[in-house]
Formats: structure tokens, sequence, C-alpha cells
């Protein structure tokens, strides 16, 4: 049997791979980790046969992310794991690139064709694979895959643009491009291949057949029983503007030659043909988000009670911005929380606690932190009122899951796994109101996952007025 370690909790490419290769429970036994913070440095590999580095910072995955923290996630980090590795004694050790080292909107890759990184993104990735190319030995094997476009069931990206697209445009282009791209069933079975088969060197994996924008976004339309229109003539004004890099990258054509080392001539691993992936993805996507598209009230209702709200109490706001100024000397808290699709956003209360506080989730801060003030707006519950800046500004909802820390990170991989941020957080909810804090990471996930999955504009208000009423827990400090 062998070992398998798979960086990135978070990262769909490895939670994919992980629930494809537990389908061999005889033959595998996988371990994934996140490399968020610097335990995994206190983890021993000695026992791995292999290691898949998925996890990376990748163009949205930080809004407004700078070239260090690029070269510190996507490089320094990658090094470092691979010389624990090799001095572990790990056998194997396989990085997950990308097609953006060539720097490249448009165009044909061959073997011959240079690299030329123009993102912060893509020069950190290229970097890497220098750095793990001077490592690699007959001891230590070092693969690098340059996957291009990956897709699959609520991925994000270019693809998730796709699929929201065929499932409100009436009218598309038709543009005659073609794409290299990979389901993740294919990509997870060629990642088994290489593990199987120990294979080194730069592969570049992609499925037997080239990705059409047009032709994909009406297929995905059709497995959502709609009907999208491919317009030539739009297609002619899309060809056009085809100067534009924005442009290029959605509809020009940027292809791997199926001959380079680990493409679908030289190995087998397309179990899935391409217009089963994409009515996979289309169905499976669809399952996940049905809930949410019986709550389309929800912003409307939204805007409308946060602007409300926000003038009737102005002079409660202004008045006890002014004590806050007495009590702290900062009344307002602002911090950055984890938001819809994982992207972070900065949440603001009346600030509770005293300013030397360490950022950590209230059930973990200690109860002499709090000041005066904030004992009577916790209780209260007037401390929540800025949020509604947040609710409108779309980075919230009155109701919804309660937006958890960056550093909370096995609630974010249960609350990942409920699918609890494909909605917007709230300042209000079921979890709120029964009294279930971060403390219990997989019941407060199931919990929101409940909420969303039930919600109904009873319900909306029900959870409002009770908050309203005094009712719940709010964060609980111990």
């Amino acid at each position: 049997m062998k070992r398998l370690l798979i960086t990135g909790q978070s990262s769909y490419i490895a939670k994919q791979c992980c629930n494809f290769i537990d389908q061999y429970p005889n033959k595998y036994s996988v371990d994934l980790i996140s490399v968020r913070d610097a335990s995994w440095k206190d983890k021993s590999f000695d026992s791995y046969d292999a290691i898949i580095h998925t996890a990376a910072l990748v163009h949205d995955s930080t809004k407004g992310a700078t070239s260090e923290q690029f070269d510190q996630v996507n490089y320094q980090l990658t090094l470092e794991l691979a010389e624990k590795a090799k001095k572990e004694g790990v056998k194997h050790f396989i990085f997950l690139s990308t097609m953006s080292v060539y720097g490249l909107n448009t165009g044909h890759i061959t073997a011959s064709t240079p690299l030329n990184p123009n993102t912060s993104y893509g020069q950190s990735k290229a970097k890497a694979e220098d750095a793990l190319k001077a490592l690699s030995s007959e001891e230590f094997v070092v693969t690098i895959i340059r996957p291009p476009m990956v897709y699959g069931p609520n991925c994000k990206g270019n693809f998730k643009t796709l699929y929201k697209i065929a499932n409100i445009a009436p009218i598309f282009p038709k543009v005659n491009n073609q794409r290299s791209a990979i389901f993740i069933d294919n990509l997870s079975a060629f990642i088994k291949i290489v593990i199987d088969n120990k294979i080194e060197g730069t592969l570049f994996p992609q499925n037997e057949e080239y990705l059409n924008t047009s032709e994909t976004v009406s297929l995905l339309a059709k497995a959502s029983s709609r009907k999208v229109y491919i317009s030539k003539l739009a297609g002619f004004g899309v060809n056009l503007l085809m100067f534009s890099p924005t442009i290029q990258k959605a509809f020009g054509s940027l292809t791997y030659d199926p001959s380079l080392p680990g493409g679908p001539i030289d190995l087998e691993y397309n179990l899935v043909k391409f217009d089963d992936s994409v009515e996979q993805s289309a169905y499976l996507s669809k399952a996940k988000s049905g809930s949410k598209r019986s709550v389309i009230w929800q912003r409307p209702l939204d805007i409308a009670f946060s602007v409300a709200g926000l003038v009737a109490t102005s002079p409660l706001l202004i008045g006890t911005t002014i004590v806050g100024y007495f009590d702290t000397g900062s009344p307002l808290f602002i911090q950055e929380r984890v938001g819809k699709d994982k992207k972070p956003f900065k949440l603001v209360k009346f600030r509770t606690m005293s300013l030397d506080t360490a950022s950590v989730a209230s059930h973990l801060a200690d109860n002499s932190s709090i000041t005066k003030l904030g004992r009577i707006l916790r209780k209260t519950k007037l401390d929540e009122l800025p949020q509604l800046i947040n609710v409108l500004k779309g980075e919230m909802s009155l109701v919804g899951p309660r937006p958890n820390l960056f550093n909370q990170e096995e609630l974010i991989e249960a609350r990942g796994n409920q699918g609890v941020y494909d909605v917007l957080p709230g300042i209000t909810g079921l979890a709120q109101l029964s009294g279930i804090d971060m403390s219990t990471p997989d019941l407060l996930a199931k919990t929101d996952k409940e909420m969303i999955d039930s919600l109904t504009l009873q319900k909306y208000f029900s959870y409002i007025i009770r908050t309203a009423l005094g009712k719940g827990s709010g964060d609980a400090v111990k």
C-alpha cells in the first residue's frame, strides 16, 4: 500500500483527487493537510511514499495579493516542502503548476514554446518549477504537472463563469475557438497513473477533445433545461474585439499539442468524454445550487432593510461612536473575515474588547477583554449594527452563516464540505439563535447547511424578528 500526502485542504483539485483515490482503499492511504500556517513543519513526512502539492495562491484566491505573497506561497513554501520531503526520505514529489507559466492568452503550445510568465502567479509557479528540478535525483523523483483549465462540478474560475452565463443568457456569441481543458475526474485519473508509475519530468494532461466556448455554453444550458441562441452576428462582433486581452482569454484559442509528455496520445486517463463531463458538471452544480435559486428575493430585502436600518438608527450609531471614543479611543472594530466563495471582506462592528485583544474567534477570547461599554453593546446586540454597511455593500446578508476568520481552518473545512460558502454570510441565522457557536465546527457547519437548504421568506423574517427581540447568544466569549 502506498501512503500519500496531499496538500491544500481547501483546494478543489486536492479534495477531488483525494475522493478519487479513496476508491482504492486497498492500494492507497491518503492524508490531506493544510499548509496555511507553519504547523506542517512539525509533521513527519518519513512514512509517505509520495506528496502531491496542490496548495497555492491563485489568481482569485486573495483579492489584492502582492507579488511577494505569490512568491512566498507558490515558490518559497513549495521549496520548503520539497526540501523537507527529500530530507525525510519521500521518494516522489508531484507539483501542480499551471499553463500560466507561458504567459499566453492565445496560441498553440509545443515542446519548443518558451516560458514567459507575465503575472505574479505564473512567475512564482515558474520559479518553483526551476527550484524543484534542481532538487530532483534518482532517489527523489520530481513530477511537474501543468494542467490547462480544470473543470468539474462546482469548480471555480472560468468554467463557473460559463455555467452562470449558460443559466441566464438568452444569446451567446458563436466563436470557433479551441481551448485545452481537463475534467477533474480525468485529471485525478492522470495523477493516479503518475503515482503508480512514478513518472518524472514535466507533463501536460488534457482532455482528448479541445473545448469550444460556444459549444460548452450550449451544452451547459441544455443540461440545465435551457436554450441559448448561439449568434454568428455576436460572434463577428467578438472577433472584431479579439485584440483585447480580456476577449482573448474568454474567446481566443489556447491549446497544448496532444503529443506533449503526459498528453492523451501518451497515456490513457480520459475516463469521461467531453459531452458527458459537461453534463455531469452542470447536473451536480445545479443540484448544489438549487436551494439558492429559491431565495432570489433575499438580496432586495437585504438592501431595503439595511438602508432603512441605517437611517432609523443613525442617531444611535453616531452616539455609540462618540461614546466609543471615550471607551477605547477606537470605536469601530474592522476585521477580515471569510465571505461568499471564501473571498475576504472587512467586517465592521462596534468595538467591544480592548485594543490589545488577540485576533481570534470570540469563543477563544477572554471575558476580561470586554470593556464596560462592550458589555452593554454585546448584551443588547448593538455591536452588530454597523454590519448593516456590509449588508448594503453586498458582502453579507441579514440572514446567513456567521462569518469566520481565515485562521479557523477546521471550521473552514467543515463548512466547505457542506457548501456553506456558496451563500453570503449573515448577521443572524439558525445557529446564532440556537446558541451554536464556532467552538463546535462540525455542528455549526451542519446547522448552517440546514438553514441554507430550508430558508423561506417566513423563516427569513422569523430569524430577524427573534434576533431583534433579544433571542440567541450572539458571539459567545469564554
